[in-house]
C-alpha cells in the first residue's frame, strides 16, 4: 500500500513532535454517528494485523466492494499513541480542510486536529493521515509504565468519527479491545527483534531526552529547496535504541508518507541525543527505545 503526499500552498517548515489538540464542541462519537445526515460506514471485511519488519499496520475497508474505505492503526514502537490513516471516496469533502475534529472513545468529546498529512491511496481515493493519536489521559513523566495501549480505554471505542462543519462520517468498527491487543501483540515482537524485552517494558521508567529542544532545532533547520518550491510535507516514524548509559546506539527514520525530494537528517543529528535511561521496575538501568513522530509541515 502506498500513499502519495499531495502539495500544499504554504512556506515555511516546521517540526511536530507531539502536537497537543485543543478541544471540539462537546459532541461525542456516539451521538454524532446517530444524527441525522451521518455517513456510516460498514465493515467489509475482517480486521488484518500486518507484522513488518519495523512497523504493525492493524488495518479494515469499511463501506461496499464498489465504494471501499480504509481504515489503518500503525505503530512504528510501543506506546500510547498510533498513526491513524482513513481514506475513500467519503474522505473527499475534508481534502481541503485545514481542520478537522476526529473523536473515537465513547466517553470522550471529538478534538480539534489542525496537523494532518494529506494523500491519496490507488484504488481507494483521498486520504487524511493523523500522527500521535493517543487514548486515555498521558501517564506524567517518571513513574512506572507499561509500554502499549491502554486495553480499558480501547473497550470504550465502538467507531472513529470524522466532522468538517455539518458533514460526519463515522467508521462503525464494533469494540477495538481485541484489534488494538493484537496491536499491542505486535509491537512486543518489534522488541524481540529489536533485543529488548518486552516483560521488563511492562512496567518500567521511560528514557527521559535530556538535550532535545538542541537537537530538534538541528532537525528541523533542514528542509531541501526542491522539496519546498513543490510544497512537499512529510510525516515520519523515528525509533533510537537507548543504551543504559543513555546513549544512542541505533535509529531508523521511515516514512508514513511517500516523499520524492524531502529526505530527513533526523537519524544523523539523533548521535548527538543525550537521555537519562530507562529503568526497570526495580529502578536499575535498562536497555530500551524512544520513538517519535516527525511532521515536516509548509505553512505560511
Amino acid at each position: 500500500m502506498h500513499i502519495r503526499s499531495l502539495p500544499v500552498a504554504f512556506i515555511a517548515a516546521g517540526l511536530a513532535l507531539a502536537p497537543v489538540p485543543t478541544a471540539a464542541q462537546d459532541s461525542f462519537p456516539d451521538a454524532l454517528a446517530a444524527q441525522e445526515g451521518a455517513t456510516r460506514l460498514e465493515p467489509i471485511i475482517a480486521w488484518n494485523i500486518d507484522f513488518g519488519e519495523n512497523r504493525c499496520r492493524l488495518t479494515r475497508l469499511f463501506g461496499s466492494e464498489s465504494d471501499r474505505h480504509l481504515i489503518m492503526f500503525e505503530q512504528g514502537a510501543p506506546g500510547t499513541s498510533f498513526g491513524l490513516t482513513l481514506a475513500g471516496s467519503g474522505l473527499a469533502n475534508f481534502r481541503t480542510a485545514g481542520k478537522v475534529d476526529l473523536g473515537m472513545e465513547r466517553d470522550e468529546p471529538l478534538e480539534t486536529k489542525d496537523r494532518f498529512g494529506k494523500g491519496q491511496i490507488p484504488d481507494l481515493g483521498p486520504a487524511l493521515i493523523f500522527s500521535n493519536i493517543g487514548i486515555g489521559r498521558a501517564a506524567p513523566p517518571g513513574p512506572l509504565q507499561a509500554a502499549g495501549l491502554d486495553l480499558e480505554e480501547a473497550a470504550t471505542i465502538d467507531r472513529v468519527v470524522l466532522r468538517r462543519g455539518k458533514t460526519v462520517l463515522s467508521f462503525e468498527t464494533g469494540n477495538m479491545k481485541d484489534p488494538l491487543a493484537a496491536l499491542n501483540a505486535c509491537t512486543d515482537d518489534l522488541l524481540v527483534q529489536w533485543g529488548l524485552d518486552p516483560v521488563a517494558h511492562r512496567n518500567h521508567v521511560p528514557p527521559k531526552w535530556i538535550n532535545e529542544s538542541a537537537v530538534t532545532e538541528r532537525i528541523v533547520a533542514v528542509y531541501p529547496s526542491a522539496a519546498r518550491r513543490t510544497g512537499e510535507q512529510a510525516i515520519f516514524r523515528l525509533r533510537v535504541t537507548v543504551e543504559t548509559d543513555g546513549s544512542v546506539s541505533d535509529c531508523l527514520i521511515e516514512e508514513s508518507t511517500v516523499t520524492q525530494r524531502l529526505e530527513s537528517p533526523a537519524c544523523k543529528e539523533m548521535q548527538r541525543a543525550v537521555f537519562e535511561p530507562a529503568r526497570d521496575s526495580a529502578g536499575q538501568p535498562m536497555r530500551s527505545f524512544y520513538a517519535t513522530t516527525i511532521t515536516y509541515v509548509i505553512r505560511g
